[in-house]
């Protein structure tokens, strides 16, 4: 079964990249997939960890426990089944894109073709590291664009299924991120067809390709 949904996985991310080719003044710093490591990135530090920790509650923390026991390793060693990688801007605010390890690969921090993923602040100014979560989800992929808006980069979340994906990129506010273009491929006779859509058009999430309405007449 998992090996079937990590298939679907792959084929997703397969199908939204040869979809969607980047330009080269919007090339993202940070494009993550759900069976893909980070290329630059390392194991967490203690206290961002920690912070994880605390933001995911103590429900999904016995559940990384199993899965630590499970693969042989020390409980409570959580940075063991995550990684990190770090974009800083001069003296602003370092964010911290953190995500589940594909090695060893912990099925707590994992679902149906999606992986979990965190957005983290660091203020610069503190002695102690201090953080702030940004964005928290779950989907097949993730982007960070070197766009900034209120100090921050733009984001893009993409979910998919086996006939497509949704995607949206999202701007910082000044107190969140908010949607700011959508769009969704479709997989029509083995074609892909993007469409741009508007935010929040229908009652699906902008980032799960589950809610998107087919093509008419498909």
């Amino acid at each position: 079964m998992l090996r079937s949904l990590r298939y679907l996985s792959v084929f997703a991310a397969l199908l939204w990249v040869a979809a969607t080719p980047a330009r080269a003044e919007d090339k993202p710093l940070v494009d993550s997939k759900s069976e893909q490591s980070l290329p630059a990135g390392g194991r967490p530090s203690d206290s961002l960890t920690g912070f994880i920790m605390e933001a995911i509650g103590p429900e999904w923390k016995a559940r990384i426990n199993d899965c630590l026991a499970e693969n042989e390793l020390p409980k409570g060693h959580y940075a063991l089944v995550l990684e990190a990688v770090q974009i800083k801007h001069g003296l602003g605010p370092s964010l911290w894109f953190v995500r589940p390890t594909i090695e060893p690969f912990c099925m707590a921090l994992y679902g149906a073709h999606l992986f979990n993923y965190f957005l983290v602040e660091q203020d610069p100014s503190e002695a102690k590291p201090r953080y702030r979560l940004l964005f928290q989800n779950g989907g097949d992929g993730f982007a960070i664009y070197p766009q900034l808006s209120h100090g921050l980069n733009d984001i893009e979340a993409t979910g998919c299924i086996a006939t497509g994906c949704r995607s949206v990129r999202m701007s910082f506010d000044g107190q969140e991120y908010r949607p700011e273009r959508c769009k969704q491929i479709h997989l029509n006779n083995d074609q892909e067809v993007v469409v741009t859509r508007q935010c929040g058009s229908d009652s699906g999430r902008d980032d799960q390709a589950s809610g998107f309405d087919p093509p008419s007449g498909h």
